[in-house]
């Protein structure tokens, strides 16, 4: 059968249309490590007791983060826990991409692995999985399902374990859901995030970081962190229990960025306010520099108090 040159041009145009409209397949394949920085302090000393600024807490949140104690993570059906996948934006790792396909070559999946325990391996799913009912088992990798949006790989995650959004005791629920984009520029990645969590947040909280592809196929130079519990120390914990923090602990807790870097509660404790420029414009009238702060190895139980630009570290 012949097919007529005004045919050809129809079936051209429509072909045209299709590629103008189908999403495009971008490979994240590789181990991509972090790059963007400016959050370095969070994940390697990390944040401040009760400093929950920049955060869009809301009140049950709030008391949960001041009233937890450092020492909770030494109970023993804690101390391999790992994180929920909010960590991606907040620990000091990457991930390795993989593509899985099903027998005729098309993509069912993307896995993205961990190179240490406290975040685990992930399956995004592209092949239209349903979600699991709400009473099913919720886990720290969660459900995940992606689709994409032009060249932005979009992934919601549901079916969350509770555990905690910062190392200082702000807590997540099982109602969290997350939105992440991840979006190839050559060998670097842009990824951005929603975390939305109903018992917790007052407003959805958007975090971003850039990683970089290890261009050589080489793998992560730092070695796999494998979760080893610690033992039980008479006197420190028996491994079960642990305390929360009441007043007047509390009391004096909360007064330590008020003393230390004279920040008033209203920055320090977060919600959504303290997410936006016009805040910081707001505590310009109130606000005045300590003159002296601490400058290197300085803990929340130190009392030497050295002039200098730099952080405490909560722990």
């Amino acid at each position: 059968m012949k097919i007529s040159p005004c045919a050809l041009a129809t079936l051209a145009g429509a072909g045209l249309m299709y590629a103008a409209t189908a999403p495009a397949q971008v490979d994240l394949s590789g181990q991509w490590i972090l790059e963007s920085t400016q959050d370095a302090v969070k994940y390697d000393e990390g944040p401040l007791t009760d400093m929950f600024a920049g955060i869009p807490v809301n009140e049950a949140g709030r008391q949960a983060g001041i009233t937890y104690p450092g020492d909770e993570q030494q109970e023993l059906n804690r101390q391999c826990q790992p994180w929920p996948t909010h960590y991606f934006l907040m620990g000091p790792w990457g991930g390795r991409f993989a593509a899985v396909h099903d027998a005729d070559g098309r993509l069912v999946a993307w896995t993205v692995s961990s190179p240490a325990y406290d975040r685990l391996a992930i399956t995004i799913w592209m092949n239209g999985h349903a979600p699991p009912p709400p009473l099913a088992l919720h886990t720290f990798g969660g459900f995940n399902t992606g689709k994409w949006e032009g060249s932005t790989l979009v992934v919601s995650t549901s079916m969350l374990k509770d555990a905690y959004l910062e190392r200082n005791g702000l807590p997540n629920s099982n109602q969290e859901t997350d939105t992440f984009f991840f979006t190839r520029h050559g060998d670097e990645m842009t990824l951005m995030a929603v975390i939305d969590d109903p018992v917790y947040l007052e407003a959805p909280w958007v975090l971003a970081r850039t990683l970089k592809l290890l261009s050589d196929g080489s793998q992560l130079s730092d070695p796999i962190l494998y979760c080893m519990p610690a033992e039980v120390l008479a006197g420190f914990t028996d491994g079960y229990h642990s305390a929360i923090e009441l007043p007047p602990r509390e009391a004096q807790q909360l007064a330590f960025m008020k003393n230390r870097y004279d920040l008033p509660l209203e920055a320090t404790l977060g919600g959504a306010q303290t997410m936006y420029p016009e805040f910081a414009k707001k505590l310009d009238k109130v606000y005045k520099p300590p003159t002296k702060y601490c400058s290197l190895y300085c803990t929340v139980q130190g009392h030497l108090l050295p002039t200098g630009p730099v952080h405490i570290q909560s722990r």
